[in-house]
């Protein structure tokens, strides 16, 4: 009798064992099955977010490239000379500073503030005043609108890339520039003299009542800068009144006394269309 139950107490015994072997083991295999999950989907987001990072840089990268690529200014002259925004702004029709690069050599001008877009700026290498050594030449608009441009120029050393003194557009015309705006009931009268010679007058017929005039000609509403037959040349209209203007002040710029001023001024009385001024949209 106790042989049997001995024997029955052996079998009781070995198969809570494997029991609990068993269920042990499915606990081991299930943990492991959990920590793969566990590890393959830590993996999964860790590389979703290396393409993420990687894609925002990539896209950074080609934005960066791409700025530089659209909005740069090669020089006509040597196209190791270019231009191209420190910033761009508006859909990339406000250039907010600059770079100028030249052999390699860049410097920045954060002060410069231009157009783009179909007003994109110029740069150019020449030799200005014929001494052998080129200039860099820079022109931008910095604003237009009906009535109105702001054209731009700098001069730059190449050699040490600082920008070389320019007589001011409001300091020639003080120097050179004499005139005289007379209004009556139907014509204003305009007369000019450019270093004591008179110019041509110019006589504008009309109703003057309501009408804004000045006093003397203006100067700095309406300015070009362009580069002709390896000069740096002026066209600044005169205005008589508000987005009136009865002629142009012309000239070049030529190196004097450390400093670039106004040469061969001249004068060129004529009346302006309405279109003219509103063609500056």
């Amino acid at each position: 009798m106790k042989t049997w139950t001995g024997i029955l107490l052996m079998i009781i015994l070995a198969v809570a064992t494997i029991s609990t072997t068993s269920s042990a083991r499915t606990m081991n295999e299930s943990q492991k099955q959990l920590n793969i999950d566990d590890q393959s989907s830590q993996t999964s987001a860790v590389v979703a977010s290396n393409i993420e990072t990687m894609n925002e840089t990539t896209f950074t990268t080609k934005e960066a490239t791409s700025v530089k690529e659209e909005y740069i200014s090669v020089a006509p002259e040597n196209e190791n000379v270019r231009l191209y925004p420190m910033k761009v702004e508006g859909s990339g029709y406000i250039y907010n500073g600059m770079v100028l690069e030249v052999d390699g050599k860049t410097q920045e001008f954060s002060d410069w503030k231009g157009e783009g877009g179909s007003y994109k700026p110029e740069v150019h290498e020449l030799d200005l005043n014929g001494d052998g050594q080129k200039e860099i030449v820079v022109l931008y608009t910095e604003g237009h609108g009906t009535g109105i441009y702001l054209g731009q120029a700098r001069i730059i050393n190449p050699i040490t890339l600082e920008e070389m003194k320019m007589q001011s557009l409001d300091e020639i015309v003080k120097q050179h520039v004499e005139s005289k705006v007379t209004v009556g009931s139907d014509r204003v009268d305009v007369d000019v003299a450019v270093d004591g010679v008179q110019a041509e007058p110019s006589r504008i017929e009309g109703d003057t009542s309501g009408g804004l005039y000045n006093k003397e000609l203006g100067f700095g509403g309406v300015t070009y800068y362009s580069v002709e037959d390896g000069q740096l040349v002026v066209s600044a209209a005169g205005s008589y009144g508000a987005a009136l203007y009865a002629g142009d002040l012309t000239f070049a710029y030529v190196y004097q006394d450390g400093e670039w001023k106004a040469a061969n001024l001249k004068y060129s009385m004529e009346v302006y269309e309405e279109e003219y001024y509103e063609s500056f949209d």
